[in-house]
């Protein structure tokens, strides 16, 4: 007997299945209904139902029978399972010298970027606290028993699988954090740190004011890019890691400002 269920690919895959449809249509431009659905075996209203998520998170403007890319989807969010693929060598870098930060018995918190997480997956299972919002990065410290987990809880944002709000606000306010590390969607010498979503802007802005130490971890793919809420000026960090191609006079306009620029190859 066959050990196979004809179920299990759709019952798995779903975020996969998002992924590849977004691999496509940055290949192609444009997706068919019939199409992916044959490819990924599902019915197609399962795959009308992936469409209209992707059109609602502003990535996609559906067609007669498909679908293709917004082309104002710079103004959005990427959802986790996407930007996890984005400029993955520069974020590798970038997290392999901010664990060199980080040192035994501090206390850290972490955004929910993918950055972030890419840092947990590589952090070694040592004595530290790590206070989070974001439930990837959680999950992925569950096995790391040495390291005490505070994750606030309130409302999930299912993109990017973290809980913001007001209740995760007043809860980041009971705690004191020496290093915050963290990501933007994009940054600006003169408009500094932005995010498209007001309510992680929020969140972040708490956690600012109990850390110590502010430390950006951004690749150089996010310069000049904003986004519609600011949350940080520049010359608030202490520490900036990013990757080698940030034109110099910004690093030097950086400097000026106070800010140790971290350069990684």
């Amino acid at each position: 007997m066959s050990s196979k269920n004809p179920r299990r690919q759709d019952a798995l895959s779903a975020a996969q299945r998002k992924l590849e449809t977004l691999r496509i249509l940055e290949a192609e431009g444009t997706v068919r209904v019939s199409g992916l659905s044959r490819r990924f075996n599902v019915t197609e209203e399962t795959i009308r139902r992936d469409l209209e998520r992707l059109e609602l998170e502003g990535i996609v403007v559906r067609t007669h029978g498909g679908a293709v890319f917004n082309r104002n989807r710079e103004q959005y969010e990427s959802p986790a399972v996407q930007r996890e693929t984005q400029n993955i060598e520069e974020k590798k870098a970038i997290v392999e010298h901010a664990l060199l930060l980080i040192q035994p018995g501090d206390v850290i918190a972490l955004d929910a970027s993918t950055t972030c997480l890419h840092l947990v997956k590589q952090l070694p299972n040592r004595p530290l606290t790590v206070l989070t919002y974001s439930l990837a990065i959680a999950n992925e410290l569950v096995p790391k028993t040495e390291i005490n987990v505070i994750l606030i809880g309130g409302y999930l944002d299912r993109d990017s699988m973290a809980n913001t709000g007001i209740h995760a606000e007043k809860m980041v306010e009971s705690y004191h954090v020496d290093k915050f590390l963290f990501s933007c969607h994009g940054f600006d010498l003169s408009r500094g740190l932005t995010e498209p979503s007001e309510a992680h802007v929020q969140l972040k802005k708490k956690i600012i004011e109990i850390s110590d130490e502010l430390i950006l971890l951004t690749d150089s793919s996010k310069f000049r890019r904003k986004s519609l809420v600011r949350f940080l000026g520049m010359e608030d960090l202490n520490r900036f890691i990013t990757d080698d191609q940030l034109p110099e006079e910004a690093i030097h306009e950086l400097e000026e400002m106070g800010v140790e620029v971290i350069v990684v190859d």
